[in-house]
């Protein structure tokens, strides 16, 4: 059976939203969402095939109008810890059934993650685990 086509909301559009956005665009349906226009640039320059749409994403009230409980995933990936916090808890205590995924950038503040319930990934703790492992594999010899 194929992949079904998902519906993914990303919450940021710097270097990781964008990224992740252009990857994703190939096989399914993505809104990304920022607070700055210029922030899309980058998607336009990569032949992005989606949505974009200009948002505070600090009005709660806003976000929950894009009725992101029809989403299959919601991706928050501000350069923001605290925002991406506030936008996470926010968003499961208004509806805990939606899939979301948070970026955590400093690993001293995964701990108030963990302790709300909240899905997340911090991409410098994951970066230094695998050149441990590639390294304990030895893969650089």
């Amino acid at each position: 059976m194929a992949n079904r086509v998902k519906v993914i909301i990303i919450i940021g559009c710097g270097r990781m939203g964008s990224e992740l956005a252009l990857k994703l665009c190939k096989d399914h349906n993505v809104i990304v969402i920022d607070k700055d226009e210029k922030s899309f640039e980058r998607l336009t320059k990569n032949n992005f095939v989606g949505f974009t749409k200009i948002l505070d994403t600090n009005d709660m009230a806003a976000l929950m109008d894009l009725n992101l409980e029809t989403a299959d995933m919601v991706y928050i990936v501000t350069p923001d810890d605290n925002l991406n916090f506030m936008l996470s808890y926010g968003i499961k205590k208004i509806n805990d059934k939606i899939n979301l995924v948070s970026r955590v950038n400093d690993p001293e503040k995964k701990a108030i993650f963990t302790k709300a319930n909240l899905d997340f990934f911090c991409p410098i703790e994951d970066s230094v685990n695998n050149l441990v492992k590639d390294l304990e594999r030895n893969q650089y010899e």
